[in-house]
């Protein structure tokens, strides 16, 4: 990570303590077993795809309260408004950053949200162990981001 900016090995780092302390609180064993177990699932591509055949936009609408390099986008945040106005808009899906530390995110965040509407949900978070793959799925995330560098 030589030619990593300093915000992203910050964030690596701290990713790297949650995870233990993560698994500390639920072993990976269990955290599979739960993930096994929350099977149902709503398709992000098919969403998508969906938006493509009738001529529509297919946007991925994104819920994010703040980053590093802005601070707080929105003093009011209400992830649930916020999904409920986004799909009545037309978003085929939607993403919800889930970073506390970074971006005022929250994994209960996706969690409502997922609820609160029918669409697909994707966890936006810096994914750097498989034990965060069954963590999304857990918490109910449709689909994840993943950046290789």
């Amino acid at each position: 990570m030589t030619n990593t900016p300093d915000i992203l090995k910050k964030i690596i780092a701290r990713k790297e303590q949650e995870i233990i302390e993560c698994k500390n609180n639920i072993s990976f064993d269990k955290m599979m077993k739960e993930a096994y177990d929350n099977r149902e699932t709503r398709d992000f591509y098919q969403a998508l795809k969906d938006k493509v055949d009738l001529k529509q936009n297919a946007i991925i609408a994104e819920i994010k309260k703040a980053s590093p390099s802005k601070g707080v986008l929105r003093e009011n945040f209400n992830p649930v408004e916020i999904a409920k106005s986004y799909e009545a808009s037309g978003a085929a899906c939607l993403s919800v950053l889930t970073d506390k530390d970074f971006f005022q995110g929250d994994n209960q965040y996706l969690i409502d949200v997922r609820k609160a509407v029918s669409l697909p949900v994707l966890r936006k978070e810096f994914i750097i162990d498989p034990y965060q793959v069954l963590e999304a799925r857990v918490m109910g995330a449709d689909c994840i981001l993943l950046i290789a560098a």
